[in-house]
């Protein structure tokens, strides 16, 4: 059997056989049978409702802005007619051709094809109104709406979107391009801490907000919306090692860019106020005039990134000049209340500050710029030999950078913590202790003047002065001696 339905001249012969089967079928429903003869053929009425209304017209130059999309058509005619142009209604069509027209409004009559030719077609309505209107392309910025920019995770921020391509072409009639107020592709940014990256529907609004049914070329767009995580800019250090050649001094350091960002946690981004670890290496640098160096970024600990990675540090060398500032004034720190410094090397505490640098460099230095310090906290009293430290702007180099000064520190509190008393029986006990003949003098003298208030004064400071070279440990050790000594006599 299934051999027989592979045979053509077997499917054309069932076809004929239906035909006949449906013909006969379709005459013999409601009809008396006629003794002795076939049955007769009789006509019939046919409505078909909201039947597809084809426009022809030049799409390519005008638009169809308004035309109705079905009609009601009737077909009267043989029975059986009717019923075979049902089984073939998708080849027949109705249709109007504005083919040639130009723009404007057209009534025009419904036409129709492919009905058989024994069937009388109505149309209702048999003429309909027609508008058409010349083609015009439109371009229109695509705008990103984000909606719920709150929502991010905490601490991230949005940044600018990227659309891509950035216009689409709006193909209509004038009529319809006028309504159009916006294009926009819509981002949903809640919960985001990553950047957004997809493709995003172009969607046409009027200038009520309303969405129009209207396409757009490309109908999507690629949207890309940065989303950071928290940051800020800091500049970067620039340290240096070697030294320059003889004859030449740095103008300017400079970076590009001047700062960079840094991304992170908050409470690790706020405790960074400038990058640390890049180093110039000055011995690099040959001749006067500008040279350039690519330098690394080192990542702090706890950050996440660094935007860039990478800058360009510029080195501006020229000429070496020289400037003296006379009589420069050594500042000390960490003085006591009841101390007071005597210098041997330099006198007075001044020298001739040299400082050498770049003319512009020079030019622009106030007295006020400088500073030499020498830090005394700490020290006992005597002479000592201390480093001076030398501080001004950057680019600038002291010719004494290692100089040192020569002073003797004293303590005038000695004689105001040790009354007379004490320092008699101190004497007193040195002298049975054979110390030496100078200090028994003076001993005697300092006891031996206590009748003129004056004097005691006086007393107390030679004593103390002459008591320089024994230790405070040593004395305070001594007063208990002194004073069994004394209870025994």
């Amino acid at each position: 059997m299934d051999k027989l339905f592979n045979k053509g001249w077997f499917i054309k012969l069932s076809s004929i056989v239906i035909a006949v089967m449906l013909f006969f079928m379709v005459n013999m429903d409601g009809t008396p049978n006629q003794p002795g003869g076939l049955p007769t053929v009789t006509d019939s009425t046919n409505i078909l409702e909201e039947v597809d209304l084809n426009v022809y017209y030049d799409d390519e130059n005008y638009v169809l802005m308004d035309a109705p999309e079905t009609v009601q058509v009737t077909l009267e005619g043989p029975k059986n007619v009717l019923t075979v142009s049902e089984i073939t209604h998708p080849q027949q069509e109705l249709y109007i051709d504005l083919t040639g027209k130009e723009a404007g409004t057209h009534y025009e009559q419904v036409k129709y094809r492919e009905f058989p030719s024994n069937v009388d077609v109505s149309v209702n309505p048999a003429y309909v109104e027609v508008t058409i209107q010349e083609r015009q392309t439109v371009s229109f910025p695509v705008d990103v709406q984000l909606q719920n920019e709150g929502e991010v995770e905490d601490g991230h921020s949005i940044g600018t979107p990227t659309v891509e391509p950035s216009t689409v072409n709006i193909t209509s009639a004038q009529g319809v391009l006028e309504q159009i107020d916006s294009a926009r592709s819509t981002v949903d940014m809640a919960g985001r801490k990553t950047n957004f990256e997809d493709s995003v529907p172009v969607v046409l609004y009027d200038k009520n907000g309303n969405v129009l049914d209207v396409n757009a070329d490309p109908p999507a767009v690629e949207v890309v919306v940065p989303v950071t995580s928290p940051n800020k800019e800091v500049p970067v250090r620039i340290n240096r090692t070697g030294e320059l050649p003889d004859g030449v001094a740095i103008e300017s350091i400079t970076t590009d860019p001047e700062v960079v960002s840094v991304f992170g946690p908050v409470d690790v981004i706020n405790e960074i106020s400038f990058i640390d670890g890049v180093t110039l290496d000055l011995s690099e640098i040959e001749t006067a005039g500008e040279d350039s160096f690519e330098v690394d970024i080192p990542l702090p600990e706890g950050i996440e990134s660094i935007d860039p990675e990478t800058i360009t540090v510029t080195v501006d060398v020229t000429v070496e000049q020289e400037r003296e500032f006379t009589d420069f004034e050594i500042d000390v720190t960490g003085l006591g209340d009841a101390q007071s410094i005597d210098f041997i090397d330099p006198e007075e505490g001044t020298l001739d500050l040299l400082v050498s640098g770049s003319s512009e460099a020079l030019n622009r230095l106030e007295r006020e710029d400088l500073q030499v310090t020498l830090d005394v906290e700490g020290l006992e009293e005597g002479e000592h030999d201390v480093s001076l430290e030398f501080i001004g702007p950057q680019n600038l180099k002291f010719e004494q950078t290692g100089t040192s000064a020569i002073f003797i520190l004293s303590d005038e509190s000695t004689a105001v913590n040790n009354p007379s008393g004490q320092q008699e029986e101190t004497d007193e006990s040195i002298d049975s202790g054979s110390e030496n003949e100078n200090t028994d003098t003076d001993t005697d003298t300092g006891t031996g003047t206590n009748s003129d208030p004056s004097d005691d004064s006086d007393n107390e400071i030679n004593t103390e002065t002459e008591m320089n070279g024994i230790e405070e440990e040593e004395i305070t050790e001594s007063e208990p001696e002194d004073e069994t000594d004394s209870s025994s006599s």
